[in-house]
């Protein structure tokens, strides 16, 4: 069913600031077949939790009332991209007593910062508090697609396309560490940790959600599964290069480059690993007329997560962004907050309470 929300403020501007979205059931009847074809599911990749050995500066300039603000850095698994091969990110600690969830944000890769530093914002405003938030710091871009598209033979090229596939793999891996570091954190419960993440980042969340079941809760906005479609068939100005290189100097069809990264990437591709989620767990927002992330992609997402609750924005991409701004409403960033309010149980204090 198909529907549009206005405020009466909204309905002065006319569409401009309407919502327009779709919500679409659960599907009846069997699932469709999904990951890698004629290969069976892989099992879980064995994970060893650890201890983290973290460093945190306090950023006194940006604390408040109801949070003090950690930067937090400790080693990556390995090669990541980032700088010095660190996992970094602000964190956000509640001063109000008694142990909080802890909401993990992983955002768009050397893109933009805004859908990640207004989520975070918005947690702190509307939980009053009640919830522990890390923003992650992914300044830098996981694939190499300057490497790829400077390649001169298809052998240098494979193997800086192995490289990204593994600083893809090392960065699942980080957040599976970052959940390690939160469980030793005496201020949080390790039973109430959600992760959120936007486009390429909900593309990671997702390799996260199918690998760890210390997750109570995901969320996942503009983002799909099969990574190796939106690689190749999405337009971006960083990728075309890549595809020039691969297409027009090597002879490759768009088939044959999108077949030679998903061999890449198989390994730990979402798709690979279905039925491994609690679908009651898990959001996905999408755009139902993505331009970048195709449909095919985005109906392997939601297979593999069990069928969970899904809403589609009826926008493209990028302009699916805008429900999270004041000209939508910030529609968006109360969605999220109501899905992570109820999955996480966050129960704000009443204002006597404060």
């Amino acid at each position: 069913m198909r529907f549009v929300v206005c405020s009466g403020m909204a309905a002065l501007i006319a569409l401009g600031g309407c919502v327009s979205y779709t919500i679409t059931p659960p599907a009846a009847g069997p699932r469709a077949s999904i990951g890698v074809a004629g290969q069976p599911p892989l099992s879980p990749v064995e994970y060893e939790e650890q201890d983290i050995s973290f460093k945190n500066r306090v950023l006194d300039e940006e604390e408040s009332s109801l949070y003090r603000v950690r930067y937090i850095r400790f080693p990556s698994y390995g090669d990541n991209g980032q700088e010095d091969n660190l996992v970094t990110g602000r964190y956000y600690e509640s001063k109000r007593p008694g142990k909080k969830p802890l909401v993990i944000i992983v955002p768009i890769p050397d893109g933009h910062t805004y859908p990640a530093e207004k989520m975070t914002a918005y947690l702190k405003s509307h939980s009053q508090g009640e919830v522990n938030i890390f923003n992650m710091t992914i300044d830098k871009d996981i694939v190499d697609w300057s490497g790829m598209a400077a390649a001169e033979d298809e052998a240098a090229f494979m193997q800086r396309l192995g490289r990204s596939a593994q600083r893809e793999w090392t960065t699942v891996v980080d957040i599976r560490r970052t959940i390690d570091w939160a469980e030793a954190r005496p201020e949080l419960d390790d039973e109430r940790i959600g992760l959120l993440g936007f486009s390429h980042g909900g593309f990671l969340a997702a390799g996260v959600a199918v690998q760890e079941p210390r997750l109570a809760a995901t969320v996942l906005v503009m983002a799909g599964a099969l990574l190796h479609q939106p690689m190749v068939r999405c337009d971006l100005e960083r990728s075309q290069g890549m595809r020039s290189k691969a297409l027009s100097e090597f002879g490759w069809s768009e088939a044959e480059l999108e077949s030679r990264i998903e061999s890449e990437f198989s390994y730990f591709e979402p798709a690979n690993f279905p039925d491994r989620v609690d679908p009651s767990t898990v959001l996905i927002v999408e755009a139902a007329k993505d331009d970048c992330i195709p449909e095919t992609a985005r109906d392997a997402l939601w297979e593999t997560m069990g069928h969970p609750q899904r809403i589609l924005l009826n926008y493209r991409h990028k302009q699916a962004f805008l429900s999270m701004t004041p000209l939508r409403l910030m529609w968006l960033r109360h969605r999220i907050w109501d899905f992570l309010q109820d999955t996480l149980e966050i129960e704000p204090p009443t204002e006597k309470a404060l």
